[in-house]
């Protein structure tokens, strides 16, 4: 699709403005981003060899040559026999009829420590090409990551429909099988090569620790609660993260919740083409200092989404990156206190060219995060 040879062109362009004579595309993702081609690299690498003015090389195992034939990217195909293979054979053998001894070579940054190895005489320069051309979005993968936005939202009201005071993790699960369904059903095909769909529940206490995943046997009770559909529907991401609770919420707990919702505002706020990403960030971060809450801050304000749930442009002071129109991101400040739970919201973002869209739409406030209220 022309989506495919679009991308390849980039690529093309910033390897010639490099000065190299090619780059190797390597891992799955990538694979995929370039050609839409479904590629599990496992003990049998496949390249695509990008070269500035010349047709880009897929270099394969010859199990996969037919497949590869079918990729509807212009191509030149040039096989190796297996992994391992008797000599003359190999994958290294056959890149080194395409590449000279000399050539002057980057790889991509999620390039495997093996294969690092293996193409070490040409002494490889890792470079962000891959992740640079993925932050910026097309109109095609906005329209993706804008459906993904909606199955999101859909997911996590699924998730929260089911919880109750005393209920416990176990009984919220089953809105993955239910979001899966309607997926199906509205997209007519849910690819499981390209999609992951998962909504979790941290209950307090739990909720202040963000990255210990739910236990079925946790159980929902008073303070505040953490629900996170996570997601990548045929593709592409997005994500929706809510503070709720299933009593009243304590005056503390309260107070806490409106911090938390206040510094969201404020990374929304800043959010547009041509701000550092740092600057987001640390307005963020100096208010949740300024509001005391310095000592319980475990994370930045966001992340990019894309094809990956976090990729860059990274929402952190000391990141280098600046915001671009048709970026998407994450703003998720969070408060966390240890024994009593944690605050954060979490929303998908458009960067557009005078300011921001949310894609994500669900309540932010206290009153629709009380279910029952």
């Amino acid at each position: 699709m022309p989506e495919h040879q679009n991308r390849l062109s980039a690529l093309e362009e910033k390897v010639k403005n490099a000065g190299l004579d090619a780059f190797l595309i390597s891992t799955k993702d990538s694979i995929f981003y370039f050609t839409g081609f479904r590629y599990e690299p496992f003990e049998r690498p496949f390249f695509i060899v990008v070269r500035p003015g010349q047709k880009p090389v897929f270099l394969t195992p010859r199990i996969e040559a037919e497949n590869m034939a079918t990729i509807a990217v212009r191509h030149l195909i040039v096989e190796y026999i297996d992994y391992p293979a008797p000599a003359g054979g190999s994958y290294i053998e056959a890149l080194q009829t395409v590449l000279s001894a000399d050539a002057n070579i980057g790889v991509e940054m999620s390039i495997t420590g093996e294969l690092m190895v293996a193409l070490s005489s040409w002494s490889p320069q890792v470079l962000p090409f891959v992740e640079q051309l993925r932050m910026v979005k097309s109109p095609y993968e906005v329209a993706a990551i804008r459906k993904a936005a909606k199955y999101s939202d859909r997911g996590l009201k699924l998730a929260m429909d089911l919880a109750r005071q005393g209920s416990r993790i176990a009984d919220t699960d089953k809105a993955n099988s239910l979001l899966r369904e309607e997926i199906a059903q509205q997209e007519g095909y849910l690819d499981p090569y390209i999609s992951n769909i998962w909504q979790g529940i941290w209950a307090a206490p739990y909720s202040a620790q963000p990255h210990r995943f739910p236990e079925p046997s946790d159980t929902l009770i008073e303070g505040p609660n953490v629900g996170l559909s996570f997601l990548r529907v045929n593709g592409y991401s997005a994500e929706t993260e809510r503070t709720f609770f299933v009593t009243s919420p304590r005056k503390e707990d309260a107070e806490v919740f409106n911090t938390m919702v206040e510094a969201g505002k404020i990374g929304f706020a800043a959010l547009r083409p041509g701000v550092s990403c740092h600057e987001v960030d640390h307005k963020v971060m100096e208010f949740l200092r300024a509001e005391g809450f310095g000592d319980n801050l475990l994370h930045r304000t966001g992340h990019g989404i894309g094809m990956g749930g976090h990729e860059g442009p990274w929402v952190a002071e000391g990141s280098d990156d600046v915001l671009q129109e048709n970026m998407v991101i994450s703003i998720e400040p969070g408060i966390y206190w240890r024994g009593q739970g944690g605050f954060r919201h979490s929303d998908t973002v458009l960067i557009t060219n005078d300011g921001y869209e949310m894609l994500t739409d669900m309540p932010h406030d206290i009153a629709s995060m009380t279910l029952g209220s």
